[in-house]
């Protein structure tokens, strides 16, 4: 999520003179919980849905489990399980089936299931299928007087996320795609989904659209209340609600994409699908919704906030980020010629042309930004017989950090190889630091450090490194 041309950041934004809508623009309602979130979010989790196991709010996470637990042999619980491993099913689809179902009890579908509604990984026949499950579900669990249950915890979320919601310009997406949607805009709170968003649509028969931004939630206090604050939280709601004008862009010109595509995704690939993104029209869809979420900052006076968003896009893997947020800023300032993001596609096409024609280029100059491990003090990476009573480990980097925090996550195989790394703090000039462990004898260990708070002054990002090591007896 970091950054190469900052200039961009501060290039001249002109506004689009596109006229004011002549047409009804789609209304917004929101923030609110939504029972059909919520149900589909805690049957994923109950199902081992890892993207869906999240527990930031420990105090709700252990509620669920506490009520839930009973019922993970239920056959819906066991028919998610199912079709995670033959359709792929996770993440956003979960979302689309709960979005594309009338509210509980009945379950209907709102609009007729086809191969590819409510997704094309669910089909028609699984989607009914799961819908009919799920009302068995809600019956048997008794889910709604759950629900009731927890109104005052959805309540001040809502109050809450009132804060981040006054923020947005709902009109800003109708100037910028030149479009304006007949419908709505729904903004949803997902508490159950921990830090997982999304953004869905329903297209219903008489063309109406309904957009939604389902916010997961991953900051709270001890109590287990909802904290939203706005720097944190703004952004990812600008973010879902693009998805929906931006998905059927890259759709549409998939074929003209074509190699580019493949190109681009054999470099950054693995960064990718640690994201979740498993091909380049992901990958591409997700880029553009991203470098418009840094136009949408930049056009509303949020310059750090932008040149924060461009940096960390950059440090996950999108590298060419910076040429595509510069790129945007030649549709917004010549919108007579483009009056719509779908007429200036093909400029788009074009880039990542060029883009896949110089990504290794690219991808190596950007590495040469970056911070990166140069050796552990006390072993060599991958070690084992290492002592047992060692109790600090000194890690060197290439480069000088910021020395602001540090950001170590679990290794691979998870908290049981956690050495419960702390930090006792920076040396040589912030090019070293130095953790606190614990070790057992006879004891493989693992940890990642990641580049969230091992970072370059100038915000370059450290690409995760694990180390790994075993104990001698």
């Amino acid at each position: 999520m970091k950054k190469i041309g900052l200039p961009v950041l501060f290039c001249f934004l002109i506004i689009s003179a596109l006229s004011q809508p002549t047409t009804p623009a789609a209304g917004i309602s929101g923030p609110a919980v939504d029972e059909r979130v919520e149900i589909m979010s805690i049957a994923a989790r109950l199902a081992g849905y890892e993207e869906y196991n999240m527990d930031f709010n420990k105090v709700y996470v252990a509620a669920i489990h506490h009520y839930f637990d009973a019922f993970k042999d239920h056959p819906l619980i066991r028919y998610l399980q199912s079709v995670r491993e033959s359709n792929s099913i996770g993440y956003d689809a979960v979302m689309g089936m709960a979005v594309h179902l009338s509210p509980p009890p009945a379950f209907q579908p709102l609009v007729t299931f086809t191969v590819t509604v409510p997704d094309k990984r669910w089909g028609a026949d699984s989607a009914i299928k799961l819908a009919g499950l799920l009302r068995r579900f809600y019956t048997d669990t008794d889910f709604g007087s759950w629900f009731r249950r927890n109104a005052t915890l959805y309540q001040q979320a809502t109050d809450e996320f009132g804060k981040v919601f006054g923020q947005l310009d709902v009109q800003w997406y109708y100037r910028y795609y030149g479009i304006v949607p007949k419908g709505e805009f729904r903004v949803v709170l997902g508490l159950a989904n921990g830090g997982g968003n999304y953004g869905p649509k329903v297209v219903w028969p008489d063309g109406r659209e309904t957009f939604y931004a389902i916010m997961g939630a991953w900051s709270f206090d001890s109590t287990g209340k909802p904290v939203f604050d706005v720097k944190g939280y703004l952004p990812t709601l600008i973010h879902e609600f693009n998805h929906s004008f931006v998905n059927y862009l890259t759709e549409k010109n998939k074929t003209s994409f074509g190699a580019a595509g493949d190109t681009i995704y054999s470099v950054v690939g693995a960064k990718m699908r640690r994201l979740a993104y498993g091909d380049w029209p992901v990958m591409f869809s997700e880029a553009l919704v991203r470098a418009s979420v840094i136009r949408y900052l930049m056009g509303h006076n949020s310059d750090s906030a932008a040149k924060k968003e461009l940096s960390d896009q950059m440090s996950i893997g999108f590298i060419w980020m910076d040429q595509l947020v510069d790129l945007l800023g030649l549709y917004e300032s010549d919108r007579k010629k483009y009056p719509t993001l779908e007429s200036f596609m093909p400029r788009i096409v074009d880039f990542y042309q060029t883009t896949a024609a110089n990504i290794h280029a690219l991808a190596a100059a950007y590495a040469k930004l970056q911070p990166h491990v140069s050796s552990i003090e006390q072993f060599r990476n991958g070690d084992s017989g290492v002592d047992p009573g060692l109790t600090t480990i000194k890690i060197h980097f290439d480069k000088p950090l910021a020395g602001k925090g540090i950001s170590i996550n679990y290794g691979k195989g998870g908290k049981d190889h956690w050495p419960a790394p702390k930090s006792l703090g920076y040396a040589d000039d912030n090019s070293s630091i130095v953790l606190q462990v614990a070790l057992k004898p006879d004891t493989e260990y693992q940890f990642i450090l990641t580049g969230r708070r091992f970072q370059t002054p100038d915000g370059y990002p450290l690409d995760d490194y694990e180390v790994h090591f075993k104990t001698g007896k």
